[in-house]
């Protein structure tokens, strides 16, 4: 592949247009894809999250209620009919 010798000498915060050469360089600079402030909530959040013991208990497949089979029988017919319906 044969590349000009520009793209090749472009360096970080270099402009080749006339516009871009006669802006400052900090305006160049890359950006942070969060804000200081995002970053410090979501630290935030997850300490909140560690200390607080939020985790259910794990499910005892044994213990499948016929409410349990009830419940995923309507809900997977309700699906099945809205996709035929949808098809049809």
């Amino acid at each position: 592949m044969n590349r000009s010798p520009s793209f090749a000498t472009a360096a970080y915060g270099t402009a080749r247009h006339p516009f871009r050469a006669s802006l400052p360089t900090h305006v160049l600079r890359e950006l942070p894809k969060l804000e200081p402030e995002v970053i410090a909530a979501m630290r935030r959040a997850e300490e909140r999250l560690r200390e607080a013991d939020i985790r259910s208990e794990p499910v005892d497949l044994k213990r499948i209620t016929m409410q349990d089979l009830r419940d995923f029988l309507i809900a997977y017919c309700a699906c099945f009919m809205a996709v035929m319906a949808f098809i049809a």
